[in-house]
């Protein structure tokens, strides 16, 4: 197998941290940032990676899009204000800089297209949130 490198930092070359039969777990010695890797499969971010997480709450839907200010509501009363800031963060970077199908990370029903405009809606209704929260 090829070096696999972090998404986010490019040259840095991810550790393997976990093996089994059918998928690898990684982590940028640099960033932190975790990555699985099935058998077949491209790299993806691991399960509860930012991205991951509001993927989660809609996995089995095909059109998550009507789930995500419900969603954004329920993070906002689980995570503290720096953590949704975090993970507003990381999916902004992944919905400006695409590094993965996103849908591959949880195996959702979802489509590409539908899984982002979702993450996006996510971000907005978070980002409204803080506003009207903190300001």
């Amino acid at each position: 197998m090829s070096k696999l490198h972090c998404f986010r930092c490019k040259t840095v070359v991810l550790v393997e941290t976990e093996h089994y039969p059918k998928i690898r777990f990684f982590q940028c010695p640099s960033c932190s940032r975790r990555y699985a890797k099935q058998t077949g499969r491209k790299l993806t971010y691991r399960w509860l990676e930012a991205v991951t997480l509001p993927l989660y709450r809609v996995i089995f839907f095909v059109k998550p899009v009507d789930h995500a200010s419900d969603v954004a509501r329920k993070f906002a009363a689980w995570y503290s204000r720096e953590q949704l800031e975090g993970i507003v963060t990381e999916i902004r970077l992944e919905l400006d800089e695409p590094t993965q199908r996103v849908r591959d990370t949880l195996d959702c029903k979802a489509s590409e297209g539908e899984l982002r405009q979702y993450l996006s809606i996510f971000c907005e209704c978070v980002e409204r949130i803080l506003l009207e929260r903190f300001s």
